[in-house]
């Protein structure tokens, strides 16, 4: 059955046509953005709703809600869609009664704003092009050394041999030993053992972590001084379900110098900025001088 919901009020007449609702889901595959359905005089066909004169087509619900969902579940979002056009189409029809002349004329804020994306968009294409990416290692250390002062830690960060397992897995002791162990065979063994039972680890003595992450993974660490978090120190927990196994292999404190491989990345990023600032501020001297020479800039005292 074809239904009509009316909505009045002092500006806006509202119609929604819901035809055959079931129909419209059928027309439901993809992801569309129809954001606003303005140019209404370039569209035909059925009018789902209405706005005084503004109103959303049929075809503007095609392909608009996400694969996968069932006829119900594309109906309803359908109809949620159509909602929220009829809110934003109704809000939008009572600012252009509400405002005045001189608040309804955007022509200079739309240009404005033309001018900035139109901007944006060829400066991303010229850093594409032309941006030299490869940053060597070399230039990260000397970035590092001629900036020191900039990488204090500003939280403690830890090198670790991390494991959490349930408690009830076979073999529990001897997964403790290997954790004790400084042999290499060892690590490896420990490592297959891990893989097979382990909820987490984390084996890579190379790689510092924050210790505030390290808290978030095991709660109990919260209860623990900063002063034992020491190189070398072990600790062991279990809570109702899961043992817990640290080893604290190096420390290095907040406000002391960050690690050069702790700040590879950070560093790396910092110095591709700077090239896009200057290829940027290059490209447009060019122009500037380019258009100045060419007599098409013309400055007028």
């Amino acid at each position: 059955m074809d239904t009509a919901f009316l909505f009045y009020n002092k500006h806006l007449h509202l119609v929604f046509y819901i035809k055959n609702i079931s129909l419209l889901g059928l027309l439901v595959l993809a992801v569309f953005a129809c954001d606003k359905s303005s140019n209404n005089t370039e569209k035909t066909g059925k009018v789902v709703a209405k706005v005084n004169t503004s109103s959303l087509f049929e075809e503007d619900l095609k392909n608009l809600s996400p694969k996968g969902l069932s006829k119900s579940d594309s109906v309803a979002f359908i109809q949620t869609f159509i909602n929220k056009w009829a809110y934003n189409e109704i809000f939008y029809q009572q600012a252009t009664n509400y405002l005045t002349e001189e608040e309804l004329n955007i022509d200079k804020e739309l240009e404005e704003y033309k001018k900035e994306l139109l901007t944006y968009k060829f400066q991303t294409k010229l850093i594409n092009e032309k941006l030299d990416t490869n940053v060597t290692l070399a230039q990260i250390e000397e970035y590092y050394n001629a900036n020191s002062q900039n990488f204090l830690l500003k939280n403690n960060i830890v090198k670790v041999l991390y494991v959490k397992t349930p408690l009830n897995i076979p073999n529990i002791e001897k997964l403790k030993k290997l954790c004790y162990s400084s042999n290499p065979k060892d690590a490896e063994q420990l490592k297959s053992l891990c893989i097979q039972y382990a909820n987490n680890f984390f084996m890579n003595e190379d790689t510092w972590l924050m210790f505030e992450d390290l808290k978030k993974e095991i709660n109990q660490l919260n209860e623990v001084p900063e002063y034992n978090i020491q190189n070398g120190k072990t600790f062991e927990f279990t809570d109702a379900t899961s043992f817990y196994f640290l080893k604290i292999i190096e420390v290095k404190s907040k406000n002391t110098l960050s690690p050069l491989n702790f700040e590879i990345n950070n560093i790396k990023n910092m110095l591709i900025n700077q090239r896009k600032q200057k290829l940027i501020t290059s490209i447009k001297k060019d122009f500037f001088d380019k258009a100045k020479s060419n007599k098409e800039l013309e400055i007028y005292n």
